[in-house]
């Protein structure tokens, strides 16, 4: 009975840490854009208020990713459900910048943005992708070297 709490501690613990290293990423590129959008309206400073609305918003939706789409972003490939998952959490990115005002309304920017938000989830798929593939050549290295010098160690 331990191990399985332990063993369901540990995933919950997995999870968590994936949440908030996503959460964090997301923040980076949702609040690089409303920087831009904040510097292209020459204004010079951005509300924090707003960046605790959009830090709240990315750990929300960053729970919807990991429980309900399975972590499409760390996929390694495109497909149907990885789609629908972009396609919600972009909808919900959206909903959270019209509901709180992040760019005044202006369906414009709010068009971009999604496409932004779109992109980041592309760009963070492929790294997943890369990074994966670069792990897998490492360990298959390594294993080479072990089974190279196993004979050695005797």
């Amino acid at each position: 009975m331990k191990k399985r709490i332990a063993g369901l501690f540990k995933t919950y613990l997995r999870h968590e840490i994936d949440i908030d290293f996503k959460a964090c990423t997301y923040f980076f590129c949702m609040t690089f854009f409303y920087c831009v959008v904040q510097w292209v309206h020459h204004e010079d400073s951005v509300k924090i208020l707003t960046l605790a609305e959009i830090l709240g918003t990315n750990y929300l939706i960053c729970y919807v990713q990991t429980y309900l789409f399975h972590d499409f972003d760390e996929s390694d490939r495109f497909g149907k459900s990885e789609w629908l998952g972009m396609a919600v959490c972009t909808a919900l990115y959206v909903l959270a910048s019209l509901l709180f005002g992040w760019f005044g309304g202006s369906v414009i920017v709010t068009a971009i943005f999604a496409g932004f938000v779109v992109l980041c989830y592309v760009c963070v798929m492929l790294c997943y992708i890369v990074k994966r593939r670069l792990d897998t050549r490492r360990l298959n290295h390594m294993l080479e070297l072990y089974k190279q010098n196993e004979g050695r160690n005797d």
